[in-house]
């Protein structure tokens, strides 16, 4: 008899962790479909083709915001307007004889009502698409196994997207004659921001070699920003 029930238990325990374990693949494949990011590509904008075009001495400066919905998502797999931020395509030429620095943080966004605004940079971009909501849900439904899975998954999605965006970030670089350079530019207006359709990017570079300072502005109109809700009071 007792031989038997111990077989039994044995058994109910194989059971249990085959039930487990078919539980833990579930969880994986759940959160491999629901957490996770693929790198896309970025057409190439084309000099003097963009919606906003201008040339001021030795420099010709393109930009493109990506506002539509459905370029955000092909571009960087998700709603940036949903979490107020506005990705700006912005293309260089140098078109003097000397060499030019370009730095995004030599970049402001000119807004109606006058204030300004520095670019915000892919790690803050990426971290406002990405949550820990799947991991909580996970856990809640699954337990631990929910929780190690789901958190794996998270931390490779947010990973590939960080990387994603940093590869498509404007880039600090010195442009020779005739070179050119493209990338994004990433702003986040601050809480209280009313909504607005235009605005002006002022771009500045410098002259390498008298290290005087060329700045070109360019207005931007189609931008549609929906406004940020004021930070509430503690």
């Amino acid at each position: 008899m007792g031989a038997s029930v111990t077989v039994r238990t044995f058994q109910e325990g194989v059971r249990a962790m085959q039930r487990t374990l078919a539980l833990g693949l579930t969880v994986l494949v759940a959160c491999a479909s629901c957490a996770s990011y693929t790198p896309t590509s970025v057409p190439i904008p084309q000099a003097g083709a963009m919606p906003a075009w201008r040339t001021e001495g030795a420099v010709a400066v393109g930009a493109d915001p990506y506002t539509q919905l459905e370029r955000q998502e092909a571009v960087f797999g998700g709603d940036l307007n949903k979490e107020g931020v506005i990705p700006i395509q912005v293309f260089l030429q140098n078109q003097g004889d000397r060499r030019l620095l370009v730095r995004p943080s030599d970049m402001v966004l000119v807004l109606p009502d006058g204030s300004q605004m520095n670019p915000a940079g892919a790690t803050a971009t990426a971290a406002k698409l990405e949550s820990s909501g799947g991991v909580i849900a996970s856990t809640i439904a699954f337990g631990i196994v929910g929780y190690l899975v789901a958190g794996s998954a998270a931390d490779k999605a947010r990973a590939a997207r960080l990387e994603d965006y940093r590869r498509k970030e404007l880039q600090d670089t010195k442009l020779e004659k005739n070179a050119s350079i493209h990338g994004f530019v990433y702003f986040i207006p601050p809480p209280g921001t009313p909504a607005f359709t235009e605005s002006t990017l002022v771009v500045r570079c410098v002259d390498s070699e008298e290290l005087t300072s060329l700045v070109v502005h360019l207005p931007l109109r189609g931008v549609e920003f929906k406004g940020t809700p004021a930070k509430a009071e503690q």
